[in-house]
């Protein structure tokens, strides 16, 4: 039983035990007994159905272990807040900005547009809640498998738990070239109240590099028709699975909620008691009882006799569970996340409340960023983009006003087309419909610019008088602007 399990059940007149309570209180004792709870929480932790982080294979972790890794990672990331705002933290660094494909510099074809449009493949990839819901599989996961259909143009996830084996490259042993899957697939039937049918299917699939797939491997087909892209991570030098983000933060997790729960118990018990009376005997301290069950007033007094001595209950800053925030920080520290962003702007530690993202925490949201832009090359060129390229946005953004200004100077550069340089513009100033561009835009510090006199090059504009080469009435080459003073005065200096 725990010293925080001992103070939850109080029986009349156990003086001792609020004696216990009174001096733990008083001297602030919490925090080492907390401490104390929080090491058997994290070395209990193995004893919750969590295998031995230090029993694995030297070589790393075989796929068995992986997949007890992940259920336990998954269910405990659906529960537990920490784990929660941890994924979401990081998906949000990572996809919060969007991405852009392009082939070739150029925006991408129509009929490759067209697949990434497709509702299916946008619920499965592209569209903004299956990238977040991708990026959780690294977290929980550490691989991610999508499986491509050649006839159809479909994408379609691929659980880990349906992954049983898998070939290796004969001369490098790390490279993957196929992996087995092994599922259930359903028979149509033709009565709707009647239960499915189902069989149970293993079949190789071919990875996207492998260019003349074999017909069988020990005899189970391999399926030509489609093509698996696989992403890991944090996977070891040697080891042929990744490792989920969330598994070094899952004992610190696990300890900090235990903390919270011994915490709220340790205040529960103390909220319970809010006198401690003395008498010398039996009857008085049964006379005072009665008393201060009936007096139900605010602030009301209790009227005692000589031999009866009562004093309040200490109650403030006597449980603190601030002090617990160094697990947190253990955890957030695991995950690569701020540790004021992690508890929602608890404590001080990290700044709380502070929108500012450090260095650290961008460097593995650019990291990650990396290795999603690897996996959508390789998805794009699968489907057949020529020169394909993925490129996510800014983390951090400028407010819109220093933006404009960004733009403004890049529009005076010549080096943008009008179209794009007004997209980008209507976007930071909400605009939704700018229109088409004003006919006679043109394109400052380019040839077509400026005005046509006779002797610049190029068709030019000579209502331009931004670009213009000056006044062309009086006063030309002159520094007036068709002044005669100021023209005699530069004739005639004084």
């Amino acid at each position: 039983m725990g010293i925080f399990d001992r103070f939850t059940s109080t029986s009349d007149g156990s003086e001792k035990l609020l004696k216990e309570i009174r001096e733990l209180s008083q001297e602030n004792d919490i925090l080492s007994e907390s401490y104390s709870a929080l090491a058997r929480a994290t070395l209990d932790f193995d004893d919750k159905g969590w295998a031995p982080l230090n029993q694995f294979e030297n070589s790393g972790m075989v796929l068995a272990d992986v997949k007890v890794v992940s259920r336990q990672a998954r269910r405990q990331t659906a529960s537990n807040p920490i784990l929660k705002r941890g994924h979401a933290l990081r998906a949000g660094y990572v996809f919060g900005r969007g991405f852009k494909m392009s082939q070739k510099g150029s925006p991408l074809a129509t009929r490759f547009q067209k697949i990434i449009d497709d509702p299916i493949n946008q619920k499965v990839l592209f569209s903004d809640g299956a990238c977040k819901k991708n990026e959780k599989a690294h977290f929980t996961d550490g691989n991610f498998f999508v499986r491509y259909d050649k006839r159809t143009n479909r994408f379609s996830r691929v659980p880990l738990d349906e992954i049983i084996g898998w070939a290796t490259d004969p001369d490098d042993p790390e490279i993957v070239r196929y992996y087995l899957r092994e599922y259930e697939q359903r028979q149509p039937v033709t009565n709707p109240y009647s239960t499915y049918l189902a069989e149970t299917v293993k079949v190789w699939y071919p990875l996207d590099y492998v260019t003349n797939p074999v017909a069988r491997i020990n005899n189970i087909a391999v399926d030509r028709n489609f093509v698996m892209i696989d992403s890991k991570v944090n996977d070891e030098s040697g080891g042929l699975w990744g490792l989920p983000d969330s598994l070094p933060a899952l004992p610190w997790t696990w300890a900090y909620s235990e903390y919270l729960k011994d915490g709220s118990k340790m205040l529960k018990a103390l909220s319970g008691i809010a006198w401690q009376v003395k008498t010398k005997s039996a009857k008085g301290g049964a006379n005072i009882s009665s008393k201060l069950i009936n007096n139900r007033e605010v602030a009301a007094t209790a009227v005692t006799g000589a031999d009866v001595e009562m004093s309040a209950m200490p109650r403030n800053n006597s449980v603190d569970l601030n002090t617990g925030q160094p697990l947190a920080a253990m955890a957030a520290t695991a995950m690569e996340v701020p540790v004021g962003a992690l508890l929602a702007g608890e404590g001080d530690q990290g700044g709380a409340g502070s929108q500012v993202i450090d260095q650290s925490t961008l460097s593995a949201a650019y990291s990650r960023q990396g290795a999603w832009e690897d996996f959508f090359v390789r998805v794009l060129k699968l489907m057949g983009v020529p020169d394909p390229s993925v490129t996510f946005n800014n983390i951090i953004v400028d407010p819109a006003y220093r933006t404009v200004q960004s733009l403004s100077q890049a529009w005076m550069s010549g080096l943008f087309d009008a179209e794009i340089m007004q997209e980008a513009i209507a976007e930071q100033l909400g605009i939704e419909a700018p229109g088409p561009v004003p006919a006679g835009a043109l394109v400052p510090n380019n040839s077509g610019s400026f005005a046509n006199t006779g002797t610049t090059v190029g068709a030019g504009n000579p209502n331009n008088i931004a670009s213009s080469q000056g006044n062309s009435g009086a006063g030309v080459d002159d520094i007036s602007d068709g002044d005669n003073n100021m023209r005699d005065l530069d004739n005639n200096p004084r």
